[in-house]
């Protein structure tokens, strides 16, 4: 029985696996910070690849764990940070950018259930094109 439902996972996500190949996106690194119980935003980190010679774009990102996903960056101007949304990220060909505290980030609002340390969950990214690319982030302190 359980070799069944191995075999059902590895062959739902082989197309998960394969339109990722094809569009030459990679993403490593996925995580998410753990907040204290009743905060209603958190902040996902990544390092996103373009392995391709053309320029990828990503334009929005979804989750059915949060009730909003935005794309953000943390601007300093004038000794203040505030954060600014971003409507879209052009990845340049062969280039990887990394989203880390401080600067790109996904602002994650109003989680459907607490997340501890260790806990995953997914969020797609969606690339011009259609593209949507599911990735798991683990949740760290």
């Amino acid at each position: 029985m359980r070799w069944r439902h191995l075999v059902g996972l590895i062959l739902a996500l082989t197309p998960i696996a394969a339109a990722t190949g094809e569009a030459g996106i990679s993403v490593r690194d996925a995580w998410v910070r753990e907040t204290p119980p009743g905060i209603a935003m958190m902040a996902g980190y990544m390092v996103l690849q373009n392995n391709t010679s053309r320029s990828q774009v990503l334009v929005a990102a979804s989750s059915s764990g949060f009730e909003t996903v935005m794309i953000h960056r943390t601007i300093v101007k004038d000794g203040l940070a505030r954060m600014v949304h971003a409507s879209q990220i052009e990845l340049t060909p062969h280039a990887s950018l990394t989203f880390a505290p401080g600067g790109y980030h996904l602002m994650l609002m109003n989680p459907k259930r607490t997340l501890r340390a260790r806990d995953r969950v997914v969020i797609n990214l969606e690339f011009r094109g259609g593209l949507v690319l599911p990735v798991a982030y683990e949740v760290r302190k």
